[in-house]
């Protein structure tokens, strides 16, 4: 088989570069290994996200709206923020996932389950060997890979690219009657409960979505267990519900592309610090990797992220690093968003994803007083 770019990886990221490729009328493989994967996720993508993306009228699965989000510090009252006229729409992965492979394929991407076994150089373009679920093997001649494989990326391995720095993160779902607020997702912080991380509450169409995160996996069972117990108050068991852990990228700069071969989303380590969102720029990635293609520039790719969002990574690091290992400090710093100019800044950067440029120094202003206590604070 033969094709211009082969895409590895039905995810967001593999999903919205292989509808991007095809609807350019650029003959295009996307490979996923298992079509049926659920994959431990809140799901959120703010709806500025959608309508950037050019999803937002195209939705056709079901979803729940966010209209609120409810932000719980180490020690102090929780701050309730009000997102209107934006909100936040929570995905299940296992509905989500195949609605964008089903995009991709309307606009002519061809969609095989397999998996990736091998690259080799073949006459100046690349000759992948991928595996079916048949088990029968499959060589795809191309001019262009797009690694779209995740944080345990095969490309990478295959190709001697280092793969992302990871957190690990461990989540439920509990039935829906188990929290009042349908419309708030909550963010909770503090060191019994999380490390480096922040536990959550996330309300999904028919079920809450709950889970912590840390940089060590043998600290996960006993976080998901103190959070569980200050959040619902003794009434959920964990032995009841089947907990499911997970990597997801720590960010840090990496290398965009070698020779002809382009890496997306979690492979690239696209997940905002702090935050912790992914799907959004994990779909940004790709369309950044495709303009890169079409225009026969793959310099282009870096320089177009790097534009858009490298500032703001940047910083969200840098308050992730200072801000995480103190339950003093995350403390004070949370509490600098009661302001309500202090939110805007906030919700125009994160919820309404505004370009940093402008945006940035102000929301570092806000915290200049902290900031010049903690250490010293630069961008680059």
């Amino acid at each position: 088989m033969q094709c211009e770019v082969l895409v590895v990886g039905g995810g967001p990221a593999g999903s919205t570069a292989a509808r991007l490729l095809a609807k350019e009328g650029i003959d295009t493989v996307l490979i996923e290994k298992n079509l049926y994967f659920n994959k431990p996720c809140g799901g959120g993508i703010p709806s500025a996200g959608l309508k950037d993306l050019d999803l937002l009228n195209e939705i056709q699965i079901p979803f729940n709206r966010v209209k609120k989000v409810k932000i719980f510090p180490p020690f102090s009252e929780p701050i309730e923020v009000e997102l209107k006229p934006d909100e936040i729409f929570i995905f299940s992965r296992s509905l989500l996932d195949p609605f964008l492979r089903g995009l991709a394929e309307k606009k002519g991407a061809k969609l095989i389950e397999a998996e990736l076994i091998n690259i080799e150089n073949y006459n100046k373009k690349y000759r992948a060997l991928i595996r079916k679920k048949s088990n029968e093997t499959e060589k795809i001649t191309c001019r262009y890979i797009i690694a779209a494989d995740g944080v345990n990326s095969r490309v990478c391995k295959i190709t001697g690219v280092s793969r992302p720095d990871y957190f690990w993160t461990v989540s439920l779902h509990v039935p829906e009657n188990m929290s009042e607020n349908r419309d708030t997702c909550e963010f909770w912080f503090g060191s019994s409960h999380a490390s480096f991380f922040y536990s959550w509450v996330f309300p999904a169409v028919d079920y809450l979505s709950v889970g912590t995160g840390a940089e060590d996996i043998c600290k996960l069972k006993n976080f998901i267990q103190n959070f569980l117990k200050k959040r619902f108050d003794e009434k959920i068991n964990t032995d009841n519900f089947k907990l499911r852990a997970y990597k997801i990228p720590r960010w840090r700069k990496k290398r965009f592309y070698k020779e002809n071969i382009l890496f997306c989303g979690d492979a690239l380590g696209t997940v905002m610090p702090v935050s912790f969102e992914g799907i959004y720029y994990a779909m940004k990635s790709a369309q950044c990797a495709v303009e890169a293609i079409k225009q026969g520039n793959l310099k282009l790719y870096e320089k177009l992220w790097n534009e858009r969002f490298l500032n703001q990574f940047i910083m969200m690091k840098k308050f992730q690093d200072f801000m995480f290992g103190s339950d003093k400090k995350m403390d004070r710093w949370l509490n600098v968003h009661r302001a309500n100019s202090v939110q805007e800044l906030a919700m125009a950067l994160w919820l309404r994803k505004k370009h940093g440029g402008e945006l940035v120094p102000l929301y570092l202003k806000a915290f200049a007083g902290i900031i010049s206590r903690i250490a010293i604070f630069k961008l680059k």
